[in-house]
């Protein structure tokens, strides 16, 4: 029955977002009331009781389990961008025992080991699979209870929330104990206009959103964090790829440059976190740019980043609400903590965001500190939420399991490392994959990469 299945939006409390999830909401509801159906409980992510972590899933699955543990059969996870024809996921839920253990998706998996991943089943990656939240997946009520429980006896250990879909799919099977994911091919990612999908349950509506004209590149200014040693072998991989998509870019340094040119801060360099360097370029963002300048883009100098789909994407987000976004990471969760944008991919704020964060009085507690992890635990703190675009990629495309990245758009990609960067930059980010590269068409293809 329809009315077994509670289904869970993975929601964002961002006004874009949230209105995303919410018409999600209505399409299931308005479909279940066209079956004559009793109405299934649909809830929002980012609408439970305030926990920090609600995001993370698994702090939910004791609320989970006291809430629908007798009168539910399965607990469905979807994205905003999952399209669900309710129809076919009773059909396709319906095939398996409710009474059994169950834990179903699209499968993904990694081709080599990835430090995503810390170089997780290194013999033979291929043999885990990890559900792709793109296309739904599914929880038996007995695996939720049987998980409940499991928490309540063992809280959750891992400090760090770096790729959620392989992390819970390592928690529920348990080093071998628990379930392995089951594939379904019902759950699909594929557009929901293509003729592949007509035995679907969930299809995918988004790869790159756009509401409206892309703004202006007079709105975003880029700031590139380098220093003197990396001058002379990234900054140039810059220049051959994503400066010239920036109207406003400027280049922070140790040293000035005038060749490339660079700003000295006088902010000594570090091994380790940039903090220190990181909330002067904020500062200078708000003192220095055109107050009219409504968007702040700060990247590392081996980020790869496409300026023109990042202008798509900031259409859908008001300038005048408090917005930072990137690829989300989450720090102690499981007991409070905070969650953060990784900076390897790059840090988008509103200038509003840098305006709030500024007037309060959370600043780094050394120089040293990692500057995204500061800049999380103090938005947390200003209660500004994080919101999280799988567009930006703390790591090289190499990285990703080839399914995750087939229904994305890239905006961004870090590391240089045992790669040919301008020739990844030309094959998944620039405005054409065929760009022209000094007067000379180029094309790439994305499987040799």
């Amino acid at each position: 029955e329809l009315k077994e299945i509670v289904f869970i939006i993975q929601s964002q409390s961002n006004s874009f977002h949230a209105k995303r999830a919410e018409d999600l909401k209505r399409d299931i509801l308005k479909q279940a009331a066209d079956l004559g159906k009793e109405l299934p409980m649909v809830l929002l992510i980012h609408q439970m009781d305030g926990h920090e972590g609600a995001w993370t899933i698994l702090p939910l699955m004791r609320d989970f389990s006291v809430t629908y543990g007798r009168n539910s059969s399965w607990i469905f996870f979807c994205e905003e961008d999952t399209r669900i024809r309710v129809v076919k996921l009773l059909e396709t839920l319906g095939r398996f025992d409710k009474s059994k253990e169950w834990f179903l998706g699209k499968a993904l998996y990694d081709e080599e080991s990835t430090i995503i991943h810390h170089y997780a089943f290194a013999e033979n990656p291929t043999v885990f699979k990890f559900p792709d939240f793109a296309a739904g997946w599914a929880l038996s009520i007995p695996l939720v209870n049987k998980l409940a429980k499991k928490l309540k006896s063992e809280p959750l250990k891992s400090d760090f929330t770096i790729d959620l879909k392989h992390e819970i799919a390592l928690y529920i099977w348990q080093k071998g104990e628990g379930p392995h994911l089951t594939p379904v091919p019902e759950f699909c990612t594929d557009d929901v206009n293509s003729y592949k999908v007509d035995h679907c349950a969930t299809t995918f509506s988004n790869f790159l959103p756009l509401c409206g004209e892309p703004v202006k590149k007079e709105d975003i200014f880029v700031a590139v964090k380098t220093c003197q040693k990396f001058h002379g072998d990234r900054i140039p991989v810059v220049k051959q790829t994503w400066e010239r998509e920036a109207a406003l870019i400027e280049y922070y340094s140790d040293y000035a440059d005038i060749s490339i040119p660079t700003i000295d801060l006088g902010i000594p360099n570090t091994d380790r976190g940039h903090c220190g360097k990181t909330f002067a370029i904020l500062e200078r963002f708000l003192n220095h740019s055109s107050p009219r300048t409504p968007w702040l883009v700060i990247v590392d100098d081996d980020t790869l980043i496409s300026i023109f789909r990042l202008r798509k994407l900031l259409s859908c987000y008001d300038p005048n609400e408090p917005v930072f976004l990137g690829e989300r990471y989450g720090y102690g969760l499981g007991t409070g903590g905070y969650s953060y944008i990784t900076g390897g991919g790059g840090m988008v704020f509103s200038r509003i965001a840098v305006q709030k964060l500024l007037a309060s009085k959370c600043r780094c507690y050394s120089m040293d500190a990692p500057d995204d992890m500061v800049l999380g635990m103090c938005f947390s703190g200003l209660g500004i939420p994080i919101t999280h675009s799988p567009l930006f990629h703390q790591a090289r495309p190499m990285d990703y399991p080839k399914g995750y990245l087939s229904h994305q758009i890239p905006v961004s990609f870090h590391k240089h490392w045992n790669i040919d960067p301008v020739k990844v930059y030309f094959t998944w980010l620039a405005p054409n994959t065929e760009e022209s590269l000094n007067g000379k068409k180029v094309g790439y293809n994305r499987e040799d990469l």
